[in-house]
C-alpha cells in the first residue's frame, strides 16, 4: 500500500520517525442518574484536577520550565472557576458525574472556540483537558503509560498538562500528531519547551493509524506520512541527524561572545527562577542572569514572606552567580500570579509592593545579603512612572543602611511593560540605572492579547506597534546613557531578536534553552542591516510583514542562523 501524506499546521518544529501510539476517544460514561452524591463527586474531581495541575507545575519548575509552569497554574485556576463549578454542580444533579463534567467543560470550551480571537479560542483545548482529566479520575482509570520505546503520539487533541505528564514522567514521545488543535495553543507551547515536534490540524485520518505502525512526522514541512516508503524514512532520519549535529555545533560555540558581524557586542543573559535554571543558563554560556523571578516560590503562601524566607529562596541561586551579573526582580504578584493571601487584589507589581513598604524593604534586605558577592542589579516590575522609582530608591537606601552594605551600590532597574510607561521612558530612565522591557506584558497592554499565552507575546512582540514602543524606550534611555535589556520571551525568537538588535537593545535575556539559537542569530547579522530592517518593521503594515523582515535578516546572513532555523524549526511556523 502506498504512503499517505497528511498535511496540517506546524506547531513545534522538528522531525520524528517512530511507531504510532494512538490515544482513542473515550466518551464519558456513568450509570444511573445524578443527585447530590454525583454532584459532590463531580466537584471533588475538579478539585483533584486542580491539585494534579499544581503538582505538574512543580515538576515543570524543577525542570527549569518556569513559563510553562505558569500555564498549568493558570489552568489550575481555570478548574476552580466559579462559573464552571456552578454548571458542573447543576448538571450533576441530573446526570452522572463524569457526564456532567464533560458536558460543562465542552460547553465552556465551545464558547472559547467560537471567539474571533484565535489565541483565546485556542484555550478551548485546555478546558477540554480539564474535562478529560476529571473523567479519568471519576472512572478510576489508571494513568496512561507509554511504551518503553520512542513513539509518535497520535490524538484528537491534547492539553499542556497531558503532554508534560507523559514526557516528564518517564515518557518516550518522539513527536506528536493531532487531528485537531491549534499552533497557538498551550499544548504547542509545551511541546516546544520539551523539544517535541508537533503537527496539528491533520484531520480524522490520522486517528486511523494502527498502534505500532511507523510514522514520519516532519513538522518543518507541516506533515505526517502514514505507511512511509523506505526512502521517506531514510530522508527523515537524515534530517534528524542533521538537527542533532546542528545543535552540537551551536553548543560548541558557547565560549564565543554574542557579537554582530560588524562588531556590536550584545550582552546575552538568561532568565531564571530556580537553582537549576541558573545553572542551565551558565552551562549554556550566559554572562549572568538578566531576570531572576522571586515570586514563584511564594505562590501558595498564606502571608507576605519575611526577610528570612526571601533569603532562603535566594541564597543558592545567587551563590552560583558570584562575580557575575545577577538581576533580581522584586515580587511581581497580581493577575495570574496571585497567592491566597492576596486573593481579590486589584493592584499588581510595584504598585502592590509599594503599598506594603515594610514588606518590600524586607525583600530588599534579603536581596542585598544574598547577592553581596554578585554584580547585583535590582529590578522593579511594572513601573508606572518616575515617582515610583524615586520611592523605591528611598526604600533601597534604607535597606542598605539596615544591612550595613559595603559592596558597590547595586544598580537599579525599571521594567517597562505598558505603553504609558514607554511614553514616560525618559523620566523613568532618569531615576534608574538601566531599563528592562518585558515584552509579554507590553504585548498584552499594546495589542490586547492574553498574557497567559506566551506564544502570543513571543510572536506579536514583532508587531509594528510593539516595536515602536521598544524603539522609543531605547532612544530615551540611550539619550541618558542608560542601557536597555529585553527579558520577555520574544528575545528568544531569532527573527525577533534580530529586530531588537536593530532597534539598539543592549542586552537580551532569554530562557537557557534559547541561548544557543539567539547567540547564533546575533552573530549572523550585521547591526547596520538590522537597524535598517528594524526601521522598516516599525513602519510595516502588519505583523507578518515585520516578521518577514526579521527572517530575511537571518536568511541573508548565510552563516550560522539559516541552517539553524531549518533544523530546529520556529515558533513562527
Amino acid at each position: 500500500m502506498s504512503e499517505r501524506v497528511l498535511v496540517g499546521l506546524a506547531a513545534a518544529g522538528g522531525v520524528a520517525v517512530a511507531g504510532a501510539f494512538v490515544l482513542r476517544d473515550s466518551p464519558p460514561s456513568g450509570n444511573g442518574a445524578g443527585g447530590e452524591c454525583e454532584r459532590a463527586r463531580a466537584l471533588q474531581a475538579l478539585a483533584d484536577v486542580a491539585e494534579e495541575l499544581g503538582r505538574a507545575a512543580v515538576r515543570l519548575r524543577a525542570a527549569g520550565l518556569v513559563d510553562e509552569a505558569e500555564i498549568l497554574e493558570a489552568n489550575r485556576l481555570m478548574s476552580e472557576d466559579p462559573s464552571l463549578e456552578s454548571e458542573v454542580a447543576e448538571l450533576a444533579l441530573e446526570l452522572p458525574a463524569a457526564v456532567a463534567v464533560a458536558r460543562a467543560t465542552d460547553h465552556h470550551a465551545s464558547l472559547l472556540a467560537g471567539l474571533d480571537d484565535p489565541l483565546l479560542a485556542a484555550r478551548a483545548a485546555d478546558v477540554r483537558e480539564l474535562g478529560r482529566r476529571a473523567a479519568r479520575l471519576l472512572s478510576g482509570a489508571p494513568p496512561l503509560v507509554l511504551p518503553d520505546r520512542p513513539v509518535v503520539l497520535v490524538a484528537r487533541d491534547l492539553g499542556p498538562a497531558e503532554i508534560s505528564d507523559l514526557q516528564l514522567c518517564g515518557g518516550t514521545i518522539a513527536g506528536i500528531a493531532l487531528a485537531e488543535g491549534a499552533a497557538t495553543s498551550h499544548a504547542a507551547i509545551m511541546a516546544r519547551a520539551l523539544g517535541l515536534p508537533l503537527v496539528v490540524g491533520l484531520g480524522e485520518e490520522v486517528l486511523g493509524a494502527a498502534d505500532g505502525e511507523t510514522l514520519v512526522l516532519d513538522a518543518d514541512r507541516r506533515r505526517v506520512v502514514l505507511r512511509p516508503a523506505a526512502a521517506t524514512v531514510a530522508d527523515a532520519e537524515a534530517a534528524q541527524t542533521r538537527a542533532v549535529a546542528e545543535k552540537a555545533r551551536l553548543a560548541a560555540s558557547r565560549g564565543r561572545p554574542a557579537v554582530t558581524r560588524d562588531s556590536l557586542r550584545i550582552a546575552l543573559l538568561s532568565n531564571a527562577a530556580t537553582v537549576a535554571e541558573v545553572r542551565a543558563g551558565l552551562d549554556a554560556g550566559a554572562e549572568g542572569v538578566g531576570l531572576l523571578r522571586t515570586e514563584l516560590a511564594f505562590l501558595e503562601a498564606g502571608a507576605w514572606p519575611g526577610e528570612a524566607e526571601h533569603f532562603d529562596a535566594l541564597v543558592q541561586p545567587l551563590a552560583l552567580l558570584a562575580g557575575r551579573v545577577a538581576t533580581v526582580r522584586t515580587l511581581d504578584f497580581g493577575e495570574d500570579k496571585t497567592p491566597p493571601f492576596l486573593a481579590g487584589i486589584a493592584q499588581r507589581g510595584l504598585e502592590l509592593t509599594l503599598a506594603q513598604p515594610a514588606e518590600l524593604r524586607a525583600q530588599l534586605r534579603a536581596v542585598l545579603r544574598a547577592g553581596a558577592e554578585t554584580r547585583l542589579r535590582i529590578l522593579f516590575p511594572l513601573v508606572r512612572d518616575a515617582a515610583q522609582m524615586r520611592a523605591v530608591r528611598e526604600l533601597l537606601a534604607q535597606a542598605i543602611d539596615e544591612v550595613g552594605w559595603r559592596a558597590p551600590r547595586p544598580r537599579v532597574g525599571a521594567m517597562i511593560e505598558t505603553p504609558d510607561a514607554a511614553a514616560q521612558a525618559a523620566a523613568i530612565a532618569a531615576e534608574a540605572d538601566f531599563l528592562s522591557i518585558g515584552t509579554n506584558d507590553l504585548v498584552q497592554y499594546t495589542l490586547g492579547l492574553d498574557r497567559e499565552l506566551p506564544l502570543a507575546s513571543t510572536v506579536a512582540a514583532a508587531s509594528p506597534e510593539v516595536l515602536a514602543h521598544v524603539g522609543a524606550v531605547v532612544a530615551a534611555a540611550h539619550a541618558l546613557g542608560r542601557p536597555v535589556e529585553v527579558c520577555g520571551e520574544a528575545a528568544g525568537e531569532p527573527p525577533v531578536a534580530a529586530l531588537l538588535v536593530g532597534l539598539g537593545v543592549d542586552e537580551l535575556s532569554v530562557s537557557p534553552a534559547r541561548l544557543d539559537v539567539v547567540r547564533a542569530a546575533v552573530r549572523s547579522v550585521s547591526a547596520s542591516a538590522a537597524s535598517a530592517a528594524a526601521r522598516q518593521a516599525v513602519e510595516a503594515a502588519s505583523l507578518e510583514e515585520s516578521l518577514a523582515l526579521g527572517e530575511a535578516l537571518l536568511d541573508e546572513s548565510g552563516d550560522e542562523s539559516g541552517e539553524l532555523l531549518d533544523s530546529l524549526g520556529s515558533a513562527l511556523a
